[in-house]
């Protein structure tokens, strides 16, 4: 539930191949385990993992044999753990039997019957109205946090009632007004009464309230900007003001207009308020607050099932898959952990449940929220499987999806690719690191449930592989080994930042390809490795070329097997040195058809080394 502090175009997804795990070391050896060549590429295997180690070997019979290593930190408690992946070459490599894994071959869980639409109000609310503003930040239970904010009735429809700020009268033009009563009376209230039932009508005037402010553009001291948030504390009869307004409503932003995104909006907040009348409200002494993290999920998924648009989720994902080892996934509290505005969190929350219900089908969305359950045991009874069993395979997902174009499969994504685009972010997967001959330890910072990704690759004369990952116990982690297919395009992509004599901030970017494979290169995108806190500013912009302007900076698309091509001077619009590290990554298709990326940061802050010469 958001509170204050206090399908788009998309490439053709086809998916991979089916899990196997490896069987467990019977002899109980302290050796390392070993991912022979016996196995297919692609195919998963589970590393047994003891008191925070796990060694085992690759098999590398062929010099283009690469493995992704995929290590999870399964820990709820927040970290940080520190994790170290080492690899050396092996001269010994000894393969294993390999047994089928189950998978999970529960039934789709199918929407329940439709619920009958409660009678529609009769009347009018009140003209004016006080609302109780939390808009000075710290904490909550004092009562100098809030601010009594008058407002004034500007429309009324049959399920809603639409509220001002005084001080932003005429703000809110007619055409906004329109779309939100349309949208609310016609599709996003009728489609939650049917699925789940209305939020709880708390001051039983038959209509959910709209309270629309500026406030919400300079929240906790003017630090904080959002669009919308829904607090259960206005949802509870027995909490009166300042601390709640005794009153089914969601607060939205003066600067919202009508179009899609306003819509998008609408149907998250009123989520929140129907997952906190069912959890909540209806359970009385009983009920507890849905977790955060699954909380968003369901919120966001929910924005899905109407389609208005992903604007309010899709710099989001991006920002996950920079960063994947960075986010993590259960999160009970955002705002205890101080986690209230990290949108990379909240990607890898909708990419969680997403895959999920892909998966188990959309019922799963009306189990989670019609059950007294909350968090990961709501999850779990929900699907059936361990929570363990689901990370494990939608980590291994996010990666292989769409990787192969023409290798399909269960087990991966139908609804979104991970490797495609999402409105105008290109998206490459998750990023990877690389350990090998130039470089044979990885070490990063993990949180609890998160993900990082790591490309083993052979050494020159050696037949194989040792892998070692070390962390703390307390992490939990989990290891998984994959094969990847032989001639694999191999990008690699740096970026040297320079300024103009006139002060303009410029890029020349250098691909090159390293496994002997052809890679005809499609986009090359750059975004913030951080979004700023308020995604309407500048700061969430994203840029790149498309094929015709890699084409145009590069000379032409066709990157050649171990070849290099170098652009001329590309400017980044729009973008200044004070606006920190960027990503920047370049993607294509290899000789294969298989979907290939390269990453690099640059940090904008940095003072360039020379000025760029103009071409």
């Amino acid at each position: 539930m958001v509170r204050p502090p206090g399908m788009p175009t998309m490439f053709k997804l086809l998916t991979v191949v089916a899990v196997l795990l490896v069987r467990a070391n019977d002899s109980g050896s302290t050796e390392p385990e070993v991912v022979g060549d016996g196995g297919r590429s692609g195919v998963p295997r589970v590393i047994d993992v003891t008191d925070g180690r796990a060694s085992f070997d690759l098999a590398t019979p062929r010099p283009s044999r690469r493995t992704l290593v995929v290590v999870s930190a399964l820990s709820r408690a927040q970290g940080p753990f520190p994790i170290r992946l080492t690899a050396r070459p092996s001269n010994d490599p000894q393969s294993y039997q390999t047994t089928p894994g189950p998978l999970d071959n529960r039934p789709r869980l199918d929407p329940p019957k439709a619920l009958n639409l409660p009678p529609e109000a009769t009347g009018l609310p009140p003209r004016q109205r006080t609302f109780h503003l939390i808009a000075h930040g710290g904490d909550v239970m004092l009562a100098s946090s809030y601010l009594a904010v008058e407002s004034r009735l500007i429309a009324v429809g049959h399920r809603i009632q639409v509220y001002v700020d005084l001080r932003d009268l005429g703000t809110v033009d007619d055409s906004t007004v329109r779309d939100l009563i349309t949208t609310f009376d016609e599709k996003i209230y009728p489609d939650a009464a049917r699925r789940f039932g209305p939020a709880l009508d708390v001051d039983r005037d038959g209509r959910f309230t709209v309270f629309f402010s500026s406030w919400l553009n300079r929240l906790s001291g003017g630090k904080v900007s959002v669009d919308g948030f829904v607090r259960g504390a206005d949802l509870d009869r027995d909490l009166g003001p300042p601390f709640g307004n005794r009153c089914d409503m969601m607060y939205l932003n003066t600067r919202l207009k009508a179009g899609a995104h306003l819509k998008t909006i609408i149907a998250h907040e009123y989520t929140h308020a129907v997952t906190f009348s069912h959890k909540v409200l209806a359970k009385g002494s009983s009920g507890q607050e849905e977790e955060g993290w699954l909380d968003e999920a369901l919120a966001h998924l929910v924005e899905d099932s109407h389609g208005f648009s992903l604007s309010n989720i899709d710099y989001r994902v991006s920002a996950f898959l920079s960063r994947p080892e960075s986010y993590r996934l259960v999160v009970e509290d955002y705002y205890a952990a101080d986690l209230f505005r990290s949108h990379g969190n909240r990607g890898a929350t909708y990419l969680f449940l997403r895959w999920c219900v892909d998966r188990y089908g959309p019922g799963l969305i009306d189990a989670l929220i019609r059950s007294d359950r909350r968090g990961l045991a709501n999850l779990e009874t929900a699907t059936g499987s361990s929570f363990a069993e689901l990370f494990r395979n939608w980590t291994i997902s996010l990666y292989l999806s769409g990787l192969d174009p023409d290798v399909a499969t269960d087990g991966a994504y139908r609804s979104i690719d991970p490797r495609g685009e999402l409105e105008d972010w290109i998206l490459a997967g998750p990023r990877v690191a690389s350990v090998g001959p130039s470089r044979s330890d990885d070490s990063w910072i993990g949180q609890g449930t998160t993900t990082h990704y790591v490309i083993v690759e052979g050494f020159p004369g050696a037949r194989g592989v040792t892998v070692e990952v070390v962390g703390p116990s307390q992490a939990e982690l989990q290891v998984t080994a994959i094969a990847l297919p032989d001639h694999l395009g191999r990008p690699e992509l740096s970026v040297q930042r320079r300024r103009t004599p006139d002060g303009e901030i410029q890029i020349q970017a250098e691909v090159t390809e390293l496994d002997g494979t052809s890679v005809r290169l499609g986009a090359l995108a750059w975004e913030p490795l951080i979004p700023a806190d308020d995604p309407r500013k500048p700061a969430c912009r994203r840029g790149g070329l498309d094929m015709l302007g890699i084409a145009r900076a590069f000379g032409t698309s066709a990157l050649p097997a171990r070849g290099t091509l170098r652009s001329k001077a590309i400017p980044l619009a729009g973008f200044g040195a004070t606006e920190g590290p960027m990503v920047f990554k370049a993607v294509g298709t290899d000789a294969f058809g298989r979907r290939v990326a390269a990453w690099t940061i640059v940090n904008l802050t940095a003072r360039p080394d020379e000025f760029l010469r103009q071409e």
